[in-house]
């Protein structure tokens, strides 16, 4: 920009310059010269006075007069002062009335500072106070609030000297390059599935045996805050970070915190709280995810979650809590020992160090002893020996079928043992050999070979033993007794006893067959003889029903000739009783016409009782006379001749045509 100020000055002059050579040519001409160079002065004025900053550059303003600094090496000043300006000039027109660009200063054009994508830049001040011993960072530049003449104002006060501790994210800015360095570093980048762990490098020393330290404190050292997956804007000369692997919990996992830093717990204590201040195994655990854990803070112990299947409980044996009363055997919520409460089938995620869980099979289970070999629980020769009342030695197989209840399961394990397998050794099969030999004992060998009496020992064996197993809380749901072994000097003589007596079973059972075969014989020679007779019989029964029958047709169609001439006599009474009755119907018809015509003709005459019956009488009499008369006058006995006369020739002439009266 100084070039710019300079050409523009050099143009101002030349222009003076050949002003003054046209006025020394010609002196008409100069008192319209001096007008001109009057008008055109301020123009000049104004275009000299403006310095232009183009888009994306800054000036940098170097003061060639002024008073020195205040502080000898300082070579950033403020106004005043000589040297470089710490404010620059931005973009765009900027006027001075004195004209400073020409005689005072002088003006540098320089790009904006621009950071990349990706990167950050650090500050780094190359004029400014000196930094403390010791000191890593410098003071950035500050207003502080200051009261001159009686009021308050906000004064600049230039920082230190050196790498500060603010950084410039992506972008571009105005910087003054003669002031301040600006050095690219790249970014953070905290990859997904990873952590970063903080250092600060700059503050205070922290207390002795402190750790870790806050991120919103002036401490130096692990800062116990971490950074999650993202792009960070980390001064590097501030802080080292380290990245490290985040902590994922699959499904059907735990995870047991170990709390590094903290006070020490008091003496005894097994589990702490995630929220208190102690270091030590954390109560709570962490269920299936990802976690960001300091792994300066915390450890994590990855473990398999409790599991409970199908078929089974969970018996809880509590670590911490407080001691149950010694005459209690099973513990309740908050004692240690054996809990009360089991767990249903499902999947829990319970701290191995608070809790054990073991899963008792609560489903049927077998236990068999035999003589065979590979078979069995024990798979070798494991048939109960014992010797019979009468000193026979017997051997026998046996399987018991037992299982334990969910809610007796607790005191199972706190009793018998925390296996299927403890309650067999344990219960199952010291009972059971044991009653089998002494309920054996009460036999004879001969009982054991053959008959009922095996059955009767299976049962005696079963009640004792769910006697017995119903104490330890153990189910016996059935004891089968299977392959007596008897010695062959006591089984062969019975045996030989046993198939005689079958034999002799079986002839009286062919005699009885024979006795039966015969019977059915003579049975069948007479249902043959009775089935002759009962054929003859029913030949002869036919042959009466037969002629009974002819006889009954007979008198069916006799009686049916009857029965037809009963009914054509009947129809023909039937005809002359209808006819009969038509006539009387007739007849009574008739008979009431006359009477109502008479009754009718008696009311007629009723109706022309006194003068009425002399004209009842003219008028049938006019009827009598025929159709020629039109009218019949009737004429009292005490009417005058004239009135008569009067009256005939007005009543004849009425209603007839001139011609006819």
């Amino acid at each position: 920009m100084n070039v710019q100020v300079r050409e523009q000055g050099n143009k101002f002059w030349k222009f003076i310059r050949m002003i003054a050579r046209v006025a020394g040519n010609g002196g008409r001409k100069r008192g319209r010269l001096q007008q001109t160079i009057l008008l055109l002065l301020p123009l000049f004025y104004v275009m000299i006075g403006f310095v232009s900053i183009d888009k994306g550059q800054v000036g940098i303003v170097f003061a060639k007069f002024g008073s020195k600094p205040a502080v000898a090496e300082r070579f950033i000043v403020e106004e005043g002062e000589q040297g470089y300006r710490r404010e620059v000039l931005m973009p765009g027109m900027h006027f001075y009335w004195l004209l400073e660009p020409l005689w005072k200063y002088t003006i540098k054009e320089e790009p904006f500072t621009t950071i990349q994508t990706g990167m950050i830049g650090v500050v780094n001040a190359k004029d400014g106070y000196p930094m403390r011993p010791g000191q890593i960072l410098a003071d950035s530049d500050s207003y502080e609030e200051v009261t001159e003449d009686g009021r308050k104002i906000k004064k600049f006060k230039m920082g230190q000297k050196g790498p500060r501790l603010e950084v410039l994210k992506p972008g571009s800015y105005p910087i003054n390059t003669a002031y301040l360095e600006i050095k690219p570093f790249p970014s953070v980048q905290i990859p997904e599935g990873s952590l970063g762990v903080l250092t600060r490098l700059y503050g205070d020393e922290p207390p002795q045996g402190t750790i870790l330290v806050s991120k919103e404190s002036e401490f130096r050292g692990i800062i116990r805050e971490v950074l999650q997956p993202g792009t960070y804007y980390i001064n590097p000369q501030a802080y080292k970070h380290e990245i490290v692997e985040a902590v994922k919990i699959d499904k059907g996992q735990v995870g047991v915190v170990t709390k590094r830093v903290g006070k020490v717990p008091p003496e005894g204590t097994i589990l702490v709280d995630a929220n208190d201040a102690f270091q030590g195994i954390q109560k709570q655990v962490l269920q299936p995810g990802m976690y960001y854990i300091n792994p300066y803070e915390k450890s994590l112990r990855i473990e398999d979650a409790v599991f409970v299947p199908d078929g089974h409980v969970g018996v809880q044996i509590a670590k911490t809590g407080i001691a149950k009363p010694v005459d209690q055997l099973l513990a309740k919520e908050g004692e240690r020992g054996i809990q009360e409460d089991t767990l249903p089938p499902g999947l829990y995620y319970l701290n191995p160090y608070a809790t054990q869980v073991v899963n008792i099979d609560i489903r049927q289970q077998r236990y068999e002893m035999t003589y065979l070999e590979g078979q069995g629980d024990t798979q070798q020769n494991d048939a109960i020996v014992f010797y019979s009342d009468d000193g026979f030695e017997i051997a026998i197989d046996v399987t018991v079928l037992f299982q334990v209840l969910p809610h007796d399961a607790p005191y199972v394990v706190a009793t018998i043992g925390r296996d299927v397998q403890d309650i067999k050794e344990k219960i199952i099969r010291p009972q059971a050999r044991s009653y089998a030999r002494i309920l054996g004992s009460r036999y004879k060998g001969e009982d054991f070979v053959h008959g009922a009496t095996r059955e009767t020992f299976q049962n005696d064996i079963h009640k004792e033993l769910k006697v017995k197993t119903l104490e330890s809380r153990v189910q016996m749901n059935q004891a089968l007794v299977r392959h007596f072994e008897v010695p062959a000097q006591l089984r062969q003589p019975i045996t030989d006893k046993v198939i005689a007596l079958k034999m002799q079973e079986k002839f009286e059972q062919e005699q009885k067959t024979q006795q039966a075969n015969a019977d059915l014989a003579r049975e069948k020679e007479k249902v043959n003889f009775e089935s002759a007779k009962v054929v003859a019989e029913t030949k002869k029964v036919k042959a009466i029903i037969s002629a009974e029958e002819e006889r009954a047709v007979e008198e069916i169609n006799v009686a049916k000739k009857e029965f037809i001439a009963q009914g054509e006599a009947k129809k023909i009474q039937i005809g002359a009783d209808a006819a009969l009755y038509e006539k009387e119907k007739e007849a009574t018809g008739i008979l009431a016409l006359g009477k109502a015509k008479a009754e009718a003709k008696k009311l007629e005459l009723a109706a022309y009782q006194g003068q009425g019956g002399q004209r009842f009488a003219e008028v049938e009499k006019a009827k009598a006379l025929g159709s020629g008369i039109e009218k019949i006058y009737y004429i009292p006995s005490d009417m005058s001749i004239n009135a008569i006369a009067k009256d005939f020739e007005n009543a004849i002439t009425v209603g007839l045509p001139d011609n006819k009266k």
